[in-house]
């Protein structure tokens, strides 16, 4: 049998460094490995094994802090959103506007994180006291309870599905070839107004002739235009004066 080499000084070297890296287990720690997976490839690249590989650890260390992938996900999807301004001064149309666009910025920053939006209701402090915020500033300005109640839930409806969306899109327009997603993307969007484009007008006469203006606009623009409806929706549901 032959006698164990001991490790060279590189290797010595090598291994202190790794551990100088490796992050301290915990809860906090777990999430900020998750975060990053999100941003970099998304939702579904997160596994609790892959999580673990960066304490050089297995998946099972993870259970004392998480109970699964899910409870990791919604661990993250609280600490984006513990990352968002609340709105303070002016009218509540302003409010529910400066939200809407806080809410878009900081999840458009994490991948596709608004996909966990969906079908669950985040419940931390950060939520709890945005919606206490937009109620009261509503409601107090006459918009029926009912509506505002329910109008904070389209908003953030809509909000996640324009982010979500817009990640898609930059998905498909990176064809991996190294030219720019914003190049691929026009190129796209030409191609289908030119299918559209040809289209028969005597049975698509308004599409055809109005086409200019359904393709105009860039993301942007268009979600101004979908957040200024909705609360424009909103305020026409405040009775009349008597």
């Amino acid at each position: 049998m032959s006698p164990s080499r001991s490790p060279s000084p590189a290797q010595v070297r090598a291994r202190a460094a790794r551990l100088r890296r490796r992050p301290t287990l915990g809860l906090e720690a777990i999430v900020d490995v998750a975060l990053e997976i999100v941003d970099a490839e998304g939702v579904e690249a997160v596994s609790m094994r892959r999580v673990a590989a960066a304490f050089d650890s297995g998946p099972a260390s993870l259970y004392a802090y998480v109970a699964n992938k899910d409870a990791l996900l919604g661990h993250v999807l609280r600490r984006v959103i513990d990352e968002m301004e609340l709105p303070s001064g002016g009218t509540w149309q302003e409010r529910l506007r400066s939200w809407a666009y806080e809410s878009r910025a900081v999840m458009a920053r994490h991948g596709d994180v608004a996909r966990l939006t969906f079908g669950t209701v985040p419940v931390t402090e950060r939520v709890l006291d945005g919606i206490e915020t937009n109620l009261t500033a509503m409601i107090e300005a006459g918009v029926p309870p009912q509506v505002a109640t329910w109008a904070l839930d389209i908003l953030s409806l809509y909000v996640g599905a324009d982010v979500f969306e817009g990640w898609l899109m930059s998905q498909r327009f990176d064809d991996g070839s190294g030219r720019d997603a914003e190049e691929i993307g026009s190129e796209y969007f030409e191609a289908v107004q030119r299918e559209f484009a040809a289209l028969p007008p005597e049975r698509y006469p308004y599409l055809v002739r109005h086409l200019p203006l359904m393709m105009n606009g860039d993301s942007d623009a268009r979600f101004a235009f979908g957040i200024d409806m909705l609360i424009a929706g909103f305020a026409a549901q405040i009775p009349a004066p008597s």
